[in-house]
């Protein structure tokens, strides 16, 4: 009896073991699970953070565009519309935008890339171009940040850990993390690989015309 005793001791044991076993690595891999899954939500928030800012700019050439075209007696529109047949920086760019939708692109992608195409050029070769769109990009550099920060944290991001930069082709870069916090304390000697702040970078497209561009202060 003794010896069926101790046999049913073990085998509780053993039951024991394998109990808190499958517990700690069910633990581990949905910690590990919850990771990805903050790195997907920090991903996604310094993605949309960078559209937004690029959004701001661009809206910002576009007011840019249309204020030199309404200028018909400056010597600089005179100039352009000879040279380009008559046809507005707003016509010449909606004409190419749609080049590029034929193309298959999407519509704000190809318009950004029509505004690249027409404004970079034409910025160099009229001073009052050029000076319309460093003002108007340069007025909207507070708008810019808070654009970016305010869709950070609305997308769970850390808003005072943001970091904004330009990529050498000129893309909005947005830096920024979401605070992973552990299921349970004693799991996180088991993903210790992982830190507590997961950064995430995203980029909007490229903004060509924005070369020599001065955003503000």
């Amino acid at each position: 009896m003794k010896y069926i005793d101790n046999e049913r001791g073990s085998g509780l044991v053993y039951i024991l073991w394998i109990m808190v076993t499958s517990i700690v690595i069910c633990v581990i891999v949905l910690n590990i699970a919850k990771v990805y899954a903050v790195k997907q939500q920090a991903a996604n928030a310094t993605q949309l953070a960078a559209l937004a800012g690029t959004s701001v700019l661009v809206n910002a050439g576009k007011d840019a565009m249309k204020e030199f075209d309404l200028q018909a007696d400056a010597e600089d529109v005179i100039l352009q519309l000879e040279v380009d047949d008559g046809k507005s920086i707003g016509v010449l760019v909606d004409e190419k935008a749609e080049e590029y939708k034929d193309k298959g692109l999407a519509r704000d992608i190809a318009y950004i890339n029509a505004m690249n195409d027409i404004l970079t050029p034409r910025m160099a070769a009229y001073a009052l171009l050029n000076s319309l769109v460093n003002i108007h990009v340069g007025g909207v550099h507070g708008k810019f940040n808070q654009t970016v920060r305010d869709v950070v944290k609305k997308n769970g991001g850390n808003e005072e850990r943001i970091d904004v930069t330009f990529t050498s082709d000129f893309r909005v870069e947005v830096k920024a993390d979401v605070t992973y916090e552990s299921i349970t304390d004693s799991a996180e000697e088991f993903i210790n690989s992982m830190t507590k702040e997961i950064p995430q970078i995203g980029s909007g497209p490229s903004l060509l015309f924005l070369k020599g561009v001065t955003l503000g202060e």
